[in-house]
């Protein structure tokens, strides 16, 4: 809940959010790597939510991190550097 408040307080999340609401994917990212990298334990969004985002963009990578919830970074740090340095390789 703490996190949640933090993100939602922090400058900037307001205008990022509103940003967010007009991008729509609806093709593969040719050239760039693409991971979706999704909280098992995320509350806000739920599973089915990665599937979809999978599904908009065909030529990601789908990655479960487990035990994470919203906020994977705070939950395992470790887990999500090595998922993104195995993105940029």
């Amino acid at each position: 809940m703490a996190e949640t408040g933090a993100l939602r307080n922090a400058t900037g999340f307001a205008p990022t959010l509103a940003a967010g609401r007009t991008v729509l994917f609806t093709d593969d990212v040719p050239d760039v790597p693409v991971t979706i990298a999704w909280g098992s334990r995320d509350r806000l969004l739920l599973r089915r939510q990665s599937i979809r985002a999978k599904y908009a963009i065909p030529g990601a990578r789908l990655v479960r991190l487990p035990g994470c919830g919203h906020v994977p970074m705070n939950d395992d740090p470790a887990l999500v550097a090595r998922v993104i340095l195995d993105t940029a390789r």
